[in-house]
């Protein structure tokens, strides 16, 4: 009866240790309208950048922007740059594929940032394909969201600050760090406290 009661409190506080670590979302633009007017041009020549900070340190999860105008299984590029005012040091980037038009990212990123200021970036890089099968204008970031952040873009290989008018669609999910290391920890430990109750008794 001892160890059955031991190992079930032991087993709620792993768990309850565990959702205290689960992703929450710390960058949330809203949803922009769906409409290809007025967006963004996403394609092998222009890249869009979204700046985001942060006030604790986190691991980024998950990162995903609204796009309209690819196929199925195109692929594009996130990034994260280090940098104040514009992107400086790249550090962290991976392939990300497109569903349908709307929220399309990356998740499981695994990214430890420390407090300040990030550039989050969009990319169609050359072994990419987003908007290469389209029959139109390609892929496109959809604007004109309810809490935009100051976006930089490359259009027509120069690029200019416009927060009001390229209000990019952008999530951004974060696993506290290091509490999720702290988690991990006081987990092991709850359950080397539970093999050695068993080995006692």
């Amino acid at each position: 009866m001892h160890k059955t009661h031991f190992s079930t409190l032991a087993g709620a506080a792993v768990l309850a240790l565990a959702s205290a670590a689960q992703a929450a979302t710390a960058v949330d633009t809203g949803t922009p309208g769906g409409s290809a007017v007025g967006s963004l041009v996403f394609d092998g020549s222009d890249w869009v950048a979204a700046k985001v900070s942060f006030a604790n340190a986190a691991t980024l999860d998950a990162i995903a922007g609204h796009i309209l105008g690819g196929t199925a299984g195109e692929t594009f590029d996130i990034s994260l740059f280090s940098g104040a005012t514009s992107p400086d040091s790249l550090l962290f980037t991976t392939t990300a594929t497109y569903g349908v038009d709307g929220w399309n990212g990356a998740s499981g990123l695994d990214w430890n940032v420390t407090p300040g200021d990030y550039w989050i970036e969009f990319e169609v890089n050359l072994g990419d394909t987003l908007g290469t099968t389209s029959t139109t204008t390609g892929a496109l970031f959809d604007v004109g969201v309810a809490h935009p952040v100051t976006t930089l873009t490359t259009p027509d290989w120069g690029f200019s600050y416009d927060a009001s008018a390229q209000s990019i669609g952008l999530r951004v999910s974060t696993v506290p760090w290091p509490a999720s290391a702290t988690t991990m920890i006081a987990g092991l430990a709850l359950l080397s406290a539970l093999g050695l109750a068993r080995r006692r008794a």
